[in-house]
């Protein structure tokens, strides 16, 4: 009698669903609200702000699509990620292979130092490579790397960005070129991640079946896991290049802040704003929200599933 008394009824079961239920729902709107809200305030802003000169923060906005040192920023921002993001991929493909295949000593460790250039924060990374350069192995790669890769990297980033880029190929360090560097030691290991997540997805049944009916491995790398993980990669490939396109510690460290030099999207916020140019810096970061957004809409377009553990 006492136990029967004691449970619940449907209706009020029904009702502390329906109540937990909106407790959740409630959470997740008052968070994308905040993040709208936040992300919405730049262009809230910019419509009544306006600049020394007078202008009405619309007329900023498109003073700022119009400007050629922003033109710079943004083309030096694509290409330098681009390049970026093919060269993680030719490492990230085959180490990822590597990883998801083989069972060996020390992966923990490996996964630690793979992860690293993900969790620590991004200065790190370019103080850490700006030190490298001064020590004797960045000397040896300095003195290394031939003259032909510095002109033929100078000359289509000066094609690419409608600017001539000249250094004197001493050095990686405050170059254009060393923004790639910068950007690659972060980009790398989320594109490692990202197709490890896949290949481990997709399993070694197939081509286990196809090294039964005669193939190599490396035949089976090829013509097998390659094609089946074709979607992830390229998923893989858009988020690496979103990364790359964001990144500003590891460059204004290792590159510096450089107008007309090392000045991508990120870069040029930084010094509109130290420079009192507020409404500026908010227009690139408008730029920059919509190129995130297209970024996004295309990754999840290609099959991205949002998470890369």
């Amino acid at each position: 009698m006492i136990a029967s008394q004691t449970k619940a009824s449907p209706a009020s079961r029904d009702w502390n669903n329906r109540l937990f239920s909106a407790f959740l729902g409630s959470v997740l709107i008052v968070f994308l609200v905040a993040v709208a809200l936040v992300l919405l305030s730049n262009v809230w802003w910019l419509a009544g702000a306006r600049d020394l000169e007078g202008c009405t923060g619309c007329q900023v906005f498109l003073k700022a699509l119009r400007d050629p040192q922003v033109h710079f920023a943004v083309r030096l921002s694509l290409v330098t990620a681009l390049l970026t993001t093919i060269i993680a991929l030719l490492v990230a493909i085959p180490s990822a292979y590597a990883l998801s295949r083989f069972r060996f000593r020390g992966e923990k460790l490996i996964d630690t130092v793979l992860d690293l250039p993900i969790v620590i924060p991004p200065p790190v990374v370019g103080m850490s490579l700006l030190m490298f350069f001064l020590t004797p192995a960045g000397h040896a790669v300095n003195a290394l790397t031939p003259g032909w890769l510095v002109k033929l990297l100078n000359g289509f980033l000066s094609l690419a960005t409608g600017h001539p880029i000249e250094d004197d190929g001493s050095t990686w360090a405050y170059t254009t070129r060393g923004i790639v560097v910068a950007q690659f030691f972060v980009v790398c290991s989320l594109a490692v991640r990202a197709v490890k997540s896949t290949l481990d997805t997709i399993g070694s049944r197939h081509e286990d079946v196809a090294r039964t009916l005669g193939c190599t491995r490396r035949q089976a790398f090829l013509r097998v896991v390659l094609p089946m993980a074709t979607s992830g990669i390229v998923a893989g490939a858009v988020m690496s290049w979103a990364r790359a396109i964001a990144e500003f510690g590891p460059i204004i460290f290792f590159c510096g802040s450089t107008p007309w030099k090392t000045e991508v999207m990120p870069v040029s916020m930084f010094i509109s704003y130290s420079g009192g140019r507020v409404e500026n810096s908010v227009a690139l970061v408008i730029i920059m929200v919509m190129i995130s957004m297209v970024t996004l809409l295309t990754f999840k377009k290609l099959g991205g599933r949002g998470y890369l553990w």
